[in-house]
Order: structure tokens, then sequence, then C-alpha cells
């Protein structure tokens, strides 16, 4: 798990017009509340924004150790 075992998740949302992909999805997140944002992304798939939030929370359940 993580370091202070709590972590933070952001996702902002926009549609661009007129886009051949319309969608805008800006991800801020990090597993250890305590360093602060440690990854930042900008995705306009739906399956990519789905993809990334299941493996963040997958990630919040690892173990460190790899145990």
């Amino acid at each position: 798990m993580a370091a202070s075992g709590t972590g933070v998740m952001i996702i902002r949302v926009w549609v661009e017009e007129g886009s051949a992909q319309p969608l805008r999805a800006h991800v801020r997140l990090t597993d250890d509340i305590v360093s602060g944002a440690e990854r930042s992304m900008t995705l306009v798939r739906v399956d990519a924004v789905c993809r990334t939030v299941r493996e963040w929370l997958e990630g919040m359940l690892t173990d460190p150790d790899g145990g």
C-alpha cells in the first residue's frame, strides 16, 4: 500500500466541439497524498480513462514489498 495509505485522483472532463475525438479528461493522481500529485495526463478516450482509474485503484491495493 502507499506510504501514507491515502491517494488522490482528480479527473476534470470537458468536450472540445468540432474535434474528431471531443472528449478531454485531465487526470492528476498520486498514491501517496503526502508527496502531492505525482502524475498528470490528458486522455481523449473513455476506455483510457477507465483503464487509468482501474490501474490506479489496483495499485493502491498492491503491497510495495511485492507480497
